[in-house]
């Protein structure tokens, strides 16, 4: 969670707190889920409603950029839905893989960031290298 109070943070660019505090939401919904389907493979009684509030308060945070990024109005509704009345596990996970998609679009949780280019085209490789 990010600490408001620490001396590092006032000088830190409101942006890069916002991704961690969008990134620590997006941990803990799926620390929840992931307690969730541990109680469910041990054969104990469970019940989402953690995994509910913390899908919905990483929708509330994203909204914006969400409704953004989604070009198809009807997209959007569906995934609104999803996040403040799950009708079940297949809601939840499809909430959160179309949360996961928008976030890896945006460039948030992409890793796997290294440009792939020809590296037997020269010309490419020198513009790729910052040569011309």
């Amino acid at each position: 969670m990010v600490d408001f109070d620490n001396e590092a943070t006032v000088g830190t660019p409101a942006v890069d707190v916002e991704r961690i505090s969008i990134l620590q939401r997006r941990y803990e919904l799926l620390e929840a889920y992931e307690a969730y389907k541990k109680r469910k493979f041990a054969g104990s009684s469970s019940n989402l409603n953690i995994v509910k509030a913390r899908l919905l308060t990483l929708f509330l945070e994203l909204q914006a950029t969400l409704y953004r990024q989604i070009t198809e109005k009807d997209d959007y509704e569906t995934l609104t839905r999803q996040c403040f009345k799950p009708t079940g596990e297949k809601d939840i996970i499809g909430a959160i893989y179309a949360i996961n998609e928008i976030l890896d679009k945006i460039h948030l949780t992409r890793v796997d960031t290294k440009k792939v280019y020809d590296s037997s085209d020269v010309e490419t490789e020198n513009k790729v290298k910052g040569y011309g």
